[in-house]
């Protein structure tokens, strides 16, 4: 008879998502309940969350407050997704606090007759570190979804943000623009703040009807604030400050993140935090957010983004066009099954030499051969390689061969892994 393995972060992986949260309330009651004495500033949407959470870290630390960070998912460390003042949880910490979240996973499956999931016990573990690093804020991304998120457990946060909601994960979130950001806004409490910045009005709708019915202050972009994105400058107009703000590498996309980010720290004004326009330029400039359009090797040129939707993907080429006129790529690219890839393709199609489809890291992964069929639809040439190792050595012969460069999108799992493939950990310990 095998003994049974012992549970782990990994086994809890298995288990896929679940909706809800009654689940992550037992196991963070079993941990004293970690979570109810941080000060939360909770980020949901579509595309940017990642980096909006980033720029408020930053800009919090700049102020000299320490700021906890948790982001999902990690590009090539689990460790990632866990950071105080822009570092990562230590080995030994991460260790510590899986060991107890995970007794604490065993009581709860007494209780419910299940485990929690790995994202659950993950935000368990954040919980319980950012409580005993004291962290005087912690910014919060939501994983999927908000209302029934396992980071939706917070009470009522300082405040909330709402990046722009496109459609993403509609078996789960909603057919409409509409549904969708009715989901996400779960995150808004009653008489809480927030803010938000959106391109379709019935995004903005539903959010506003959900902010009106329980209570929420709410800011809106082009209404309580606007900004201007010009030749690497970035100027920001609204309640309580009039500034620009230098930015000279920002991603042409990145523009709404930062002056979303910038409208979270004037909401933060009741709370008492009252950032000089310096600290605001310092925070911006040494926030970086690694696998948006960066740029990994100089020759051949290398550049990773983790673009994955249609939103994300329109974004991408526009910065392209800006960036690196006329230039056709080499696009190694895999999907998972819940995102629109045959929109992506035919989006980027005008920057693509050729493809290079693989599966990303995951149990999700859409067959490539669907990829390759959109690929080929939007005029484009086409190769199927299984494997993401062999299909990155694939494609960095083919870049050698033709003097095109590399572009790795699609999936984080993939951008990620392709990263640490090429060059490692390198800028990831600190942002």
């Amino acid at each position: 008879m095998m003994a049974k393995k012992p549970l782990s972060l990994e086994s809890l992986e298995r288990l896929g998502w679940r909706f809800g949260l009654e689940t992550t309330q037992i196991l963070l009651a079993e941990l004293g309940n970690p979570h109810l004495g941080l000060r939360v500033i909770h980020v949901a949407g579509t595309n940017g969350k990642g980096s909006t959470c980033a720029y408020l870290a930053s800009i919090l630390r700049c102020s000299g407050f320490k700021t906890g960070l948790y982001t999902s998912p990690h590009l090539c460390d689990i460790r990632e997704r866990f950071r105080v003042d822009g570092e990562w949880i230590s080995p030994r910490d991460f260790k510590r606090h899986s060991r107890r979240v995970l007794e604490a996973c065993k009581a709860v499956r007494k209780k419910l007759g299940h485990f929690p999931t790995q994202f659950e016990a993950l935000t368990a573990i954040g919980f319980s570190w950012f409580q005993e690093q004291q962290v005087e804020w912690l910014v919060l991304e939501v994983g999927l979804g908000g209302r029934l998120d396992a980071t939706n457990v917070i009470k009522t946060p300082e405040i909330s943000l709402i990046t722009p909601i496109g459609l993403e994960h509609q078996e789960i979130l909603g057919n409409t623009l509409g549904e969708i950001a009715t989901e996400k806004a779960g995150i808004l409490k009653p008489g809480g703040r927030a803010v938000t910045l959106q391109y379709q009005p019935e995004a903005l709708r539903a959010i506003r009807q959900r902010a009106k019915a329980q209570g929420t202050e709410l800011w809106e972009s082009d209404k309580d604030f606007t900004y201007k994105w010009s030749k690497g400058r970035l100027t920001w107009e609204g309640l309580g400050l009039k500034g620009s703000f230098k930015l000279a590498d920002l991603p042409e996309y990145q523009a709404a993140n930062v002056a979303l980010a910038i409208a979270g720290i004037q909401l933060l004004s009741p709370c008492g935090v009252n950032i000089a326009p310096k600290k605001i330029q310092q925070g911006l400039s040494e926030m970086s957010w690694p696998g948006r359009l960066e740029k990994i090797r100089s020759s051949p040129l290398t550049l990773v983004d983790g673009a994955h939707n249609p939103d994300a993907a329109r974004a991408l080429t526009f910065s392209l066009k800006r960036k690196y006129p006329g230039q056709k790529m080499i696009i190694l690219n895999g999907f998972l099954k819940d995102k629109d890839f045959s929109a992506c393709a035919k989006i980027l199609a005008p920057h693509a030499a050729l493809a290079v489809v693989t599966h990303p890291r995951s149990d999700r992964f859409v067959g490539g051969g669907e990829v390759v069929k959109a690929w080929e639809k939007a005029g484009i040439r086409a190769f199927w390689v299984g494997d993401w190792r062999q299909a990155l050595e694939f494609s960095r012969s083919l870049v050698q061969g033709s003097k095109s460069p590399l572009l790795v999108m699609g999936s984080l799992y993939l951008v990620g892994a392709c990263r640490k493939e090429m060059v490692g950990n390198r800028g990831l310990a600190k942002i």
